[in-house]
């Protein structure tokens, strides 16, 4: 001990803690106070605890993380969640999103779950992506027939009647509001649908505009279709909304988004020669979309290396950086880690490479 800091400087230590009446559960690294990995065998209901009452913010953010990941890796593995460990999820982001004392950016940042990738990530072999979507949707659907009262609340009373402003209180509310309709369209079915497409259509700010096209893009909504449409015509000489289009083009997890893809990659108009609207487009699918980009016809595959032969002969930087997506092949299970394979070695022996792009690819093949 060093004053009242505890000094870890050994491989073991035990700590001897006396007078504390109650069984205590511990809130480690508070205020984010070492730049550290922890693996705890704390149990889920400790970390349920944190997630609920532990008043450091970062600690209480790992907790909710911590508890959804662990449910959804273990899904993925072929144990389900119980009724009562979703149940005491649900209550935990409930009380977060209702709190009346935590930041709402915080709030929005702490009920969010884990994406697909950092989900695959975690898991780290023989990775189903769309698994792990199904498993993350079947969560998302479950929380909100929970607590789907709840969050709608939570999204009516944060909506702003003030005209914008860049605050941190405004930001703060149109993100947790945000992170409510995220929840509400792939909770609540076409009602879901509806509240994105009216937020969408009565934004004052491209904020809670894109995302509620988000939000619609991504369960790809009855609406989804025309509104990116109408967004794209309404932002069409910015390059940077642009992007943001091009990149919401390539999120949706339905197989219709290859076809999609290829449509605009073949549009008069499209500035194949641009690197950044390449990138936002592509890259954005190989490295956002796993579901995708692995399907398991191999399709994905196939797209992506077909796409880095063509634009290697006019931009191998753009080719090199679209390949990198490979690398992690040899996590997938093992159907889709022969499709990749079979799509890596087709684009060696077919394509003539340049230095950059040859180099990616003998390296991702190597492993």
């Amino acid at each position: 001990m060093d004053d009242d800091m505890i000094v870890l400087d050994s491989d073991t230590a035990t700590y001897t803690f006396t007078g504390v009446p109650n069984r205590p559960v511990p809130s480690l690294f508070r205020g984010f106070s070492a730049p550290v990995k922890i693996k705890s065998e704390a149990p889920e209901a400790d970390k349920l605890f944190l997630a609920r009452h532990d008043s450091d913010p970062f600690g209480r953010w790992q907790a909710l993380q911590d508890v959804s990941m662990s449910l959804l890796v273990d899904a993925v593995s072929g144990k389900p969640w119980s009724e009562a460990q979703l149940s005491g999820l649900a209550a935990a982001i409930e009380d977060t999103a209702t709190s009346k004392t935590l930041d709402d950016a915080f709030k929005a940042l702490a009920i969010t779950l884990p994406g697909v990738g950092e989900i695959a990530l975690t898991k780290g072999q023989d990775v189903d992506p769309a698994a792990i979507l199904e498993a993350r949707n079947r969560m998302i659907q479950q929380i909100v027939d929970k607590v789907g009262g709840a969050l709608e609340t939570v999204y009516h009373d944060k909506a702003l009647a003030a005209d914008y402003a860049p605050t941190p209180q405004q930001t703060g509310q149109r993100a947790l509001r945000n992170a409510a309709l995220g929840y509400l369209v792939r909770g609540l079915g076409d009602k879901g649908a509806a509240l994105a497409a009216e937020q969408y259509r009565a934004a004052r700010n491209m904020t809670d505009r894109f995302a509620a096209l988000s939000g619609a893009v991504m369960v790809w909504t009855p609406q989804a279709a025309g509104l990116l449409g109408d967004f794209r015509t309404m932002h069409t000489a910015d390059p940077l909304v642009f992007d943001k289009w091009l990149m919401l083009n390539a999120g949706p997890a339905h197989d219709e988004t290859i076809d999609r893809l290829r449509a605009i990659l073949a549009d008069p108009d499209f500035p194949r020669n641009n690197p950044n609207r390449l990138r936002a487009l592509v890259f954005s699918f190989a490295g956002g979309n796993l579901v995708q980009f692995a399907r398991p016809d191999g399709e994905g595959f196939r797209f992506v290396t077909e796409f880095v032969a063509d634009v290697d002969q006019r931009n191998p930087q753009v080719a090199a950086r679209v390949l990198t997506a490979f690398r992690i092949w040899r996590n997938f299970e093992p159907a889709r880690r022969e499709l990749a394979e079979a799509a890596l070695r087709n684009l060696h022996e077919t394509a003539t490479l340049s230095r950059n792009t040859g180099d990616i690819l003998e390296r991702t093949l190597a492993g």
